[in-house]
């Protein structure tokens, strides 16, 4: 199998967004278009600082999801919300009750997907999921999540309407989204982390940290 570390760097700016099919598809709840501001802490990063993460064994957090192939895995899309939770009570269960609160389904239909966990020196899959809606006829925003470390790392993206497969029409938007979601019940949107995880269509490398 390829050496990972290599794999990684040549898998950054590469690989393709989720996709299922579908059929007899019910309509998506209208979402919440109000965002939040690019920068509303001191501490975020600005564009031009270089990656604090290059590669996963750098830091707790997951960088990227993977599918699994027939040799191996392939990165799909990147990590962009991340929460440092090693210090409080809260943990993954917490994180997902704020998307139980705004009527997120937490069985959609989706894929399988994975993310590196680097004391287990393997890839797991992922531990709690969410979307807006359960097939996302027009669209929909949709989480996948894993709590490593005492860190919950969460991969966020906006998906194309099925017609029948969903496609990924935005990583910001949904990133967006959810920092509205957890900014109004309480926890504190932080700033970003800079991952070398940049990819299309809009994801700029900067994960948004989520504090309790």
């Amino acid at each position: 199998m390829t050496d990972r570390r290599g794999f990684l760097r040549r898998v950054a700016a590469a690989g393709a967004g989720s996709a299922l099919g579908v059929a007899a598809l019910p309509t998506t709840p209208e979402a919440d278009t109000e965002l939040m501001p690019r920068d509303r802490s001191p501490s975020a990063d600005p564009d031009d600082r270089p990656p604090s993460v290059r590669v996963e064994d750098d830091a707790p957090y997951a960088m990227w999801q993977y599918k699994a192939t027939g040799d191996g895995y392939a990165a799909t899309s990147p990590i962009n919300v991340v929460f440092p939770l090693s210090s409080s009570d809260r943990g993954l269960p917490e994180v997902m009750s704020v998307l139980d609160a705004a009527g997120w389904q937490r069985t959609p239909i989706e894929y399988a997907r994975y993310a590196w966990h680097r004391e287990r020196e393997t890839y797991v899959l992922q531990q709690a999921t969410a979307a807006e809606s359960f097939y996302g006829r027009t669209g929909r925003n949709h989480v996948r999540c894993w709590e490593l470390e005492g860190a919950v790392s969460m991969q966020v993206h906006e998906d194309t309407p099925a017609t029948p497969n969903h496609g990924i029409a935005s990583y910001e938007r949904a990133q967006r989204r959810i920092e509205r979601l957890f900014d109004d019940a309480g926890w504190t949107v932080d700033g970003t982390v800079r991952f070398a995880n940049e990819k299309g269509p809009d994801h700029d490398g900067h994960a948004t940290v989520i504090r309790p």
